[in-house]
């Protein structure tokens, strides 16, 4: 609400009552800036004004420093209606006298009024030379004229007043701030000074609490409620400090109002009526320690609601609460039996109740977080005065404790109802929805009243207050203190008789405590368990938990022997239902709460090979008393995971990376490590272990029956057949006891080495090198047994591709010739031998031009497989032959070129044959060179002559074929002698035309003189050609034709001449000569077309033919 300013005021009563409502309204209605001193911000707020008469004697109470801030006037008002001849003669004295008065006691916030009556029918025509306004100022606001103000009466004028009347508003607002803002300082020199006398005798805290309270109201009324907040602030450290000093002897007289006994224990109470009547005994002196610190948290509440920081009264209380028991406790003050008990679970559900009113607002994580332990201790208090009156379960109140209630319930006090709360609710009470969602609640006192009435109520509000400060502190994620309140309730449950609800807090309790290490804590709780299974009949979950216990090593010997016998006695009376499949089903449990796993070693030295023994020898420590008789001990294997990360070196590592920062030139500035989430909080998350062991898959497990495991470290060899083939990891181990209780193990986390189970398939492989067609090469046949049983009268067959022949001179064999298919006997072989058979294949060598390889396959059939096995061979040709035709004039020769590529061989009896009649074929070839040796990168050329008879040539056969036949054989057997047939075509091997040139100079040919090309082109056969074409194609460094280059000529025949010139002296090869077919362009056609002569057709006399040319005489001389 808006914070009302004392005006007062002087001169001209009545004038000015009849404008007093309308400033009294008007004044609120608009807001001013108000600059504060101090460099603090700048705030624009809403006044209101009350006007009083002025008093002389509040300004001798402000002259004095005996002042209260919110009763002296921060305006003094002058009101006056005069002309000027009455202002000369009366009030100008008055108010001459009215502004000395203020000056003696200090005061310069002052502001003079005059209230202007114009009468238009008077003054229509008079110009006054000065106005009163005007003589005022003259007069008292030589320096302050926006201190005398004149305004219309807004009574009389009302339409011609309003912009006078709005400049007053806003000027009296102004210099009321102004006024305030001055008197704020000076209170806070006044505050400051009574401070700094606090070591002086007589100075009372309780008058200067007052004082600053007095400066907290001010500020709050003005909307300043955090600065307020700091002024209460101040005085409970102050308050703090001072009782702390007492301990140490520095007590002080005003501190014995303190030391009171305390009667009244109501607790705080968001209520305006009840804060005005505690703030009354403040003033008085009778409010005790305990009345003090409420009243001063309580102001110090609302001001953080105003603010929007339900959050933080939260936060601040449980400090609150513990300061001022050591406060009590440091004061000797004397309370009754359970008193703050009851003071502090009031204070508690008050504070619990304002958080549940702020429901909107957008801290509501924070708030959650601070009440969960405020619940918490509302349920500890709630036990202890349970305990103190006799309300606990199984327990019945006496009368002394009866009479405790009734004290305690006096002191406690009745309930205080407001019609206007401190604390907005905001929203409808019913139409909260957070969890937990609860009814509208009593009051706080009430409800304590309440509990203490009877047994029942009190276990009902117990109850729920525990499960209230479970679910909050889940909602904020403290699950271990969660788990300890569980304990409190689940101890409460075992009271009432309900063993069955508190085994679920105190198995919650347990996991936890599992988890971090707690163990004997661990073990305490074990022992509540079992009790509780005890009194359930629960004889399963009884049996495991006496186990657990009897291998607790934080507990005693004696009573972990006892739970030992327990154990084997309830393990022998329990029944295991039948599984569904009508076998026994076991008990399961945890097999780390009973033995640790150290080590696991495989002790097979070599490679383990399917159908062997598996031997693995572990290292198990017993954490029983006595030594157990085991009925199967199992170690279940499974695939081992190459991409899953190992266990055993994970760890906690914070995503650390490099951080490098440039200049502007690209020049490094500085280099650092930074963590890539240092975003996220580190919370310390619960470690959960898992309720129920699952068993993992025992078909492939090694194992050892009927052994007896001892207390602490006890060697234990395990066996099994190897059965499947792979690569294995242990995974779980499982103790039978008593063919009833299986302990399974979770995941191992031992350092074990991964282990192989191999079976060595048999095979069958050809090893060869690079094999060569036509030649007898030498491959192996390779068989490797494996882990394969070979029966009786076993072989292996061979079957060739096509072309390809096998044969092998072993004793195995059956013949030892070359054959396409060929089998292979395996007499007495034994798994994992492997024996080596050498063969030899031969591959036909066909007539072939190229160096391209020939694809071929061999298929064997083994007996540990039904499908074949293909194994692919390439061979390469051992040479290529080629064929050539030449001409001289008419005669033909054919040239056959064989090019060796890989084997060394000897060739031997060349001959060429054709089976054409007319056609005959000399052999040129010298005799004394029959055998002809040829290795790679070497050719040999075999010569025959062809004649065909004159009226056969290109009319009848116009393709010769003819057989080429030679004979091979390698250097290391020249015996084994092979014959190579390849057939060549022969086309047109007629000559048509002959080319003879002759150059001619008159004189000798030499460099630079030009010479004379006699060409001359002949026809020697008929042809369909018409024209022909030559040309002249010189090389360029040699000759340069002189003229044309080419020409069109007929086929008849014709004499060419061109003009050369020599470039270089010496034997120069004649240019050369092209002749091309001339087909003329045809219709469509826009060039003609050029088709050149196959070699055999064209015969160029004079191809060979060099001509000397001399240098020229110049260069002679």
């Amino acid at each position: 609400m808006p914070l009302t300013f004392l005006i007062s005021v002087c001169g001209n009563g009545p004038l000015f009552r009849s404008i007093e409502s309308h400033l009294v309204t008007s004044i609120p209605l608009d807001t001013c800036e108000w600059k504060r001193s101090y460099g603090r911000p700048v705030k624009n707020v809403r006044v209101e004004a009350a006007f009083q008469p002025f008093d002389a004697k509040i300004l001798d109470k402000f002259k004095n420093d005996n002042w209260n801030i919110t009763e002296q006037p921060v305006l003094h008002l002058y009101v006056t209606e005069c002309d000027i001849e009455t202002y000369k003669s009366t009030v100008k004295e008055e108010i001459d006298n009215w502004l000395k008065m203020l000056s003696n006691y200090g005061i310069f916030d002052w502001m003079i009024l005059l209230v202007e009556t114009v009468d238009i029918k008077k003054t229509k025509n008079i110009l006054p030379r000065t106005t009163v306004v005007d003589k005022m100022r003259l007069d008292f606001g030589a320096k302050h004229a926006d201190r005398c103000i004149s305004v219309l009466n807004p009574i009389k004028f009302e339409m011609k007043a309003t912009e006078s009347f709005r400049c007053l508003l806003q000027r009296i607002r102004y210099l009321m701030l102004t006024g305030y803002n001055r008197n704020i300082v000076k209170y806070e020199e006044l505050v400051r000074t009574n401070r700094e006398k606090r070591n002086q005798e007589g100075w009372s805290f309780i008058k200067y609490f007052l004082l600053q309270e007095q400066l907290a109201f001010v500020l709050e009324k003005l909307g300043l409620h955090m600065e307020a907040l700091v002024q209460y602030d101040e005085l409970d450290a102050m308050f703090s400090q001072f009782v702390l000093n007492s301990v140490f002897g520095e007590k002080h007289q005003w501190l014995k109002v303190f030391e009171r006994q305390i009667n009244d224990f109501n607790g705080i109470t968001m209520n305006s009526k009840k804060m005005a009547e505690t703030r009354k005994k403040v003033v008085d002196s009778s409010a005790s320690i305990l009345e003090f610190r409420s009243y001063v948290f309580e102001r110090q509440a609302v001001l953080l609601n105003a603010s929007d920081r339900q959050w933080e009264i939260a936060e601040r209380l449980l400090p609150f609460l513990f300061a001022t028991l050591k406060e009590i406790d440091a004061l000797k003050s004397e309370t009754p039996d359970g008193a703050l008990s009851c003071w502090q679970f009031v204070c508690a559900l008050e504070v619990l109740n304002v958080c549940d009113r702020a429901i909107e607002s957008k801290d509501m994580t924070n708030v959650f977080h601070h009440s969960a332990p405020i619940w918490n201790l509302a349920k500890d208090k709630l036990y202890e005065l349970g305990k103190l009156c006799g309300l606990l379960p199984g327990f019945t109140p006496t009368s002394e404790q009866l009479h405790m209630v009734v004290q305690l319930s006096a002191g406690i006090g009745d309930s205080f109802l407001d019609e206007e709360p401190l604390m907005d609710t905001k929203v409808n009470e019913t139409d909260r929805s957070h969890s937990p969602k609860r009814p509208i609640r009593q009051s706080s006192s009430d409800r304590l009243k309440e509990a203490l009435g009877s047994n029942q109520a009190f276990q009902k509000l117990y109850l729920e207050l525990s499960e209230l400060a479970i679910s909050t502190y889940k909602h904020v994620g403290r699950l271990r203190s969660a788990r300890l309140v569980g304990l409190d309730l689940g101890n409460f449950y075992c009271t009432l008789s309900k063993p069955q609800k508190a085994v679920v807090f105190f198995t919650d309790l347990l996991r936890e405590l599992k988890a971090e290490k707690w163990n004997y804590l661990a073990s305490q709780t074990l022992l509540e368990l079992a009790s509780c299974y005890r009194k359930m009949e629960d004889w399963i979950a009884y049996t495991k938990t006496c186990g657990s216990i009897s291998c607790c090593l934080d507990l005693e010997i004696l009573v972990r022997t006892f739970y030992f016998d327990e154990f084997l006695v309830s393990l022998k009376c329990i029944k295991i239902p039948d599984g569904e499949d009508g076998s026994d089903e076991t008990i399961v449990n945890v097999l780390e709460d009973h033995f640790q796993l150290l080590s696991i070693e495989v002790q097979n030295a070599a490679q383990i090979i399917q159908d062997d023994l598996i031997v693995a020898q572990i290292k198990i420590e017993s954490h029983f008393p006595r030594e157990i008789l085991t009925n199967q001990i199992s170690l279940a294997y499974c695939a081992h995971d190459k991409q899953a990360p190992d266990s055993s070196k994970q760890s906690a590592l914070l995503s650390m990376s490099l951080h490098l920062e440039h200049k502007q030139d690209n020049s490094l500035s500085t280099a650092s490590v930074v963590c890539a989430s240092k975003l996220k909080p580190l919370n310390r998350r619960s470690s959960k272990l898992p309720q129920n062991v699952t068993r993992t898959d025992f078909n492939n497990e090694i194992s050892a029956k009927n052994v007896v495991i001892k207390p602490g470290v006890n060697v234990i060899e395990l066996t099994s057949k190897a059965t499947r083939v792979g690569v294995w990891n242990f995974k779980q181990i499982s103790i039978i006891v008593d063919e009833k209780l299986e302990y399974l193990s979770d995941e191992l986390t031992v350092k074990q080495t991964p282990f192989e189970i191999t079976t060595k398939a048999a095979s069958a492989v050809l090893s060869f090198k690079n094999l060569v067609a036509g030649i007898k090469q030498p491959v192996k046949l390779i068989i490797s047994g494996g882990s394969f049983i070979f029966p009786k009268c076993s072989m292996i067959q061979l079957k060739c591709s096509k072309n390809l022949k096998i044969r092998s001179f072993e004793t195995e064999c059956m013949d030892a010739i070359f054959k396409p298919e060929v089998s292979v006997r395996l007499e007495n072989f034994k798994s994992f031998d492997e024996r080596t058979i050498s063969m030899e294949v031969i591959c036909e060598l066909p007539g072939q031009r190229d160096e391209k390889y020939f694809e071929h396959s061999i298929s064997l059939h083994c007996p540990w497989s039904r499908n074949e096995i293909q194994i692919p061979l390439h061979f390469m040709p051992p040479f290529t032959a080629s064929c050539r035709l030449h001409s001289s004039e008419t005669r033909k020769f054919l040239q056959v070129i064989i090019k060796g590529t890989e084997a060394s061989l000897v060739l031997s009896d060349a001959k060429m044959t054709c089976d054409y009649k007319g056609v005959n074929l000399k052999d040129q070839n010298p005799k004394s060179q029959n055998n002809i040796r040829i290795y790679q990168g070497l050719c040999v050329s075999y010569l025959w002559e062809i004649e065909v008879e004159p009226l056969k040539a290109e009319n009848e056969l116009p393709v010769i074929k003819v057989n080429f036949n030679v004979q091979y054989a390698h250097n290391d057997d020249l015996d084994d002698k092979r014959n190579f047939v390849c057939k060549f075509d022969v086309q047109d091997y007629t000559t048509l035309f002959r080319i003879y040139a002759k150059i001619e100079s008159s004189e000798l040919c030499r460099v630079g003189s030009v010479c004379h090309l006699n060409l001359t082109i002949s026809k020697i056969q008929e042809s369909s050609f018409g024209d022909l074409m030559y040309e002249v194609l010189p090389d360029q460094h040699t000759w340069a034709v002189c003229g044309r280059t080419a020409g069109v000529i007929s086929s008849e025949g014709q004499s060419v001449i061109l003009d050369i010139l020599p470039l270089c002296a010496g034997f120069l090869p004649m240019p050369n000569v092209r002749l091309s077919k001339y087909i003329p362009a045809g219709r469509n056609e826009i060039h003609p077309k050029l088709e050149p002569f196959p070699p055999g057709q064209v015969y160029n006399a004079t191809k060979s033919v060099q001509i000397h040319v001399l240098a020229s005489a110049t260069e002679g001389n």
